[in-house]
């Protein structure tokens, strides 16, 4: 991890006084810069002084206020983790030679990172073993990458590790490989979850856990539930404290229709906001509260909606990213409403963060989200 420059891009600290949700949430744009002032050498990778990354994700958050995402610098670049604490950038990229792009999603309050990198293509006259965290064929085209070249990945301490699923074996006990994996979510007792893939991110995607006491997925006898049928394509997002009495997600049925779920003691629950006919949960917190996107019938195929969901309310509270200032709105006009709003990390305090996009196809922008009952105060720590 380098750092790169100290962009203050918050307007804000933040206390929390309480959970109350009558008011909307209270958004601000992240975007990754290089501020005009600021020195070549200090700016975050790919980026040149006084320039803006062509896109921003933010993908996590702890209860710190730490956040972490990933940036595109300029268009068609390669993409990039970014860790934002304190006001300062520091870039992420996972340290191997030809590593063609790194995307950090979860932080827990001790700063462990998690996340994911496509690692470069082997050689294919001595290809290593699927197993192996260098394991990276062809793709059909050589501007794809073949999804078994996704790995995970743990940062912690300046130190990066490769998260990878262990090989499995069928009722006929034949192997079966797992080459590729995404780390999505750390616990702040160092579980990871997310999920473990072949050369699709489709049939073969389960959800995975990486624990203390072992691995455990959604693939068929995987241990995460009870039912040994296993669940079709499906991602782990995040898991309560504790073991993960509760993790979190989303899986595609047999009707190839995709819902949220919740994984509470073994048993799973599909979760669709009403009137969804698409749902995915991305993040929960150590209160119970989870958030995600979803999109209505009636809606545009490409158009979604955030949403929170408190323990203790029916309904989801939506959320959609509004202009509350010029800046980060490109050029929209004052009070317009986002066409798409991802909803992917939320803290202990209810903070949410994620991406928007202004217009169908727009360039994707990075938000945090303040509960109605946020003490806002100026400054930057």
């Amino acid at each position: 991890m380098t750092t790169k420059a100290l962009v203050s891009v918050i307007p804000a600290t933040f206390m929390l006084a309480g959970h109350a949700f009558a008011e909307p949430y209270r958004f601000v744009p992240i975007d990754v810069e290089c501020p005009a002032t600021t020195a070549a050498a200090s700016c975050p990778a790919g980026l040149a002084p006084g320039q803006m990354a062509a896109q921003t994700s933010a993908k996590g958050i702890n209860s710190g206020g730490d956040i972490v995402g990933s940036y595109i610098a300029v268009v068609g670049g390669p993409q990039h983790g970014f860790l934002l604490s304190h006001g300062q950038f520091s870039s992420l990229d996972f340290p191997m030679a030809g590593v063609r792009a790194t995307v950090a999603n979860g932080i827990n309050a001790r700063g462990e990172i998690v996340g994911q990198y496509s690692a470069p293509v082997h050689d294919a006259s001595t290809p290593p073993p699927q197993d192996s965290p260098l394991y990276c064929p062809a793709a059909a085209t050589p501007t794809a990458t073949n999804p078994a070249c996704i790995k995970g990945f743990h940062y912690w301490g300046g130190q990066f590790s490769t998260v990878t699923f262990p090989t499995t074996f069928d009722e006929n006990e034949q192997p079966q490989y797992h080459p590729g994996a995404i780390a999505q979510r750390i616990s702040a007792d160092g579980d990871i979850y997310g999920c473990l893939h072949g050369h699709d991110l489709g049939p073969s995607m389960h959800g995975a856990a990486w624990t203390r006491t072992g691995t455990r997925s959604l693939l068929p006898n995987g241990g995460q539930v009870d039912d040994t049928m296993g669940v079709p394509m499906s991602m782990n997002n995040g898991g309560t404290p504790g073991g993960g009495r509760t993790i979190v997600g989303f899986f595609v049925d047999m009707e190839n229709k995709q819902h949220g779920y919740l994984v509470k003691d073994g048993m799973l629950a599909a979760y669709d906001p009403d009137g969804a006919d698409l749902t995915a949960i991305w993040d929960i917190n150590s209160g119970g509260q989870f958030v995600g996107v979803f999109r209505y019938p009636t809606d545009l195929a490409t158009k979604r909606h955030g949403f929170l969901k408190d323990p203790d309310s029916l309904a989801p509270i939506q959320l959609d990213f509004t202009c509350e200032k010029l800046e980060g709105c490109a050029g929209a006009p004052m009070h317009t409403v986002a066409f798409t709003t991802f909803a992917f990390g939320v803290n202990s305090g209810g903070v949410v963060v994620g991406q928007y996009s202004i217009v169908s196809g727009g360039p994707a922008h990075g938000f945090v989200a303040f509960p109605p009952d946020a003490e806002l105060t100026t400054g930057q720590d």
